[in-house]
């Protein structure tokens, strides 16, 4: 699969070993973020799914889950957590909608789901690059 990175100002560029690692650790109100696809499947398919939601809960006002592309590394023999992710609005795709209680009616909002999937991996991968320097 080849991603358009036209469209791409500024992005995070990880590799899967890294964000698993971060990911592992993040909770914010109780949700929390985790891969959702098989990443033996990754180079192939040309993205990975992550979630963010309450683990184990498919109901979409609980959980979303995002198809983040696949950048590099599409050697086969390649360890899997070598493989290069890239984070960002114009590549990133919800798998489904997400859903939000609005003044009693039932609304989508992508922006604010991407937002809300986002912002917190975002800090938590810069904090994690700041204890590194």
């Amino acid at each position: 699969m080849s991603v358009d990175l036209s469209e791409v100002e500024l992005g995070l560029v990880v590799s899967l070993g890294t964000l698993r690692e971060v990911l592992r650790s993040l909770n914010v109100n109780g949700r929390r973020w985790w891969i959702a696809s098989d990443p033996q499947d990754a180079v192939e398919d040309g993205f990975i799914s992550i979630a963010h939601g309450t683990r184990k809960c498919f109901d979409p006002l609980n959980t979303l889950r995002f198809r983040i592309p696949v950048i590099g590394n599409d050697d086969p023999r390649t360890r899997m957590d070598g493989i290069v992710l890239m984070i960002e609005p114009s590549t990133a795709e919800a798998e489904e909608p997400g859903f939000h209680f609005n003044g009693g009616e039932i609304q989508e909002d992508p922006v604010e789901d991407f937002h809300n999937f986002y912002a917190p991996v975002e800090r938590a991968l810069i904090a994690r690059l700041q204890t590194r320097s």
